[in-house]
């Protein structure tokens, strides 16, 4: 089972990464985007990110707790590294600093929790 979570996670991670760089793979916009749009886009793939990221490097299946705050905390991870490489990609937009900034927060407490739990 563990090796099974460890290929589903590479194939979620390797998917988020390849969509993150082409947001528009699965589907064009209905309008001309503008860059903001795309970095919200490209956000959006980074859940895959911190998926396959969890599946990959999480170990401990015991209990419930730690897993939930494991996997906001890289879903979470996630979608910050997307919103890096919109922003290194795309252009900076305050807006996507204060969310990137508010995702770094919940990170954060996403952290404390888990460690909190485990310790």
């Amino acid at each position: 089972m563990n090796s099974l979570l460890r290929i589903a996670g590479i194939i979620f991670l390797s998917a988020g990464v390849i969509l993150t760089f082409k947001p528009h793979f699965f589907g064009k916009f209905s309008t001309p985007p503008d860059a903001y749009q795309i970095i919200e886009k490209r956000a959006r793939w980074g859940m895959l990110i911190g998926l396959g990221g969890f599946m990959l490097f999480y170990n401990n299946w015991i209990s419930g707790g730690p897993i939930i705050t494991a996997l906001l905390a890289s879903l979470t991870a996630g979608i910050i590294i997307a919103r890096l490489a919109g922003l290194v990609v795309d252009g900076f937009f305050i807006k996507q600093l204060y969310w990137l900034l508010i995702e770094l927060a919940a990170l954060l407490i996403f952290g404390i929790l888990f460690w909190k739990q485990t310790h």
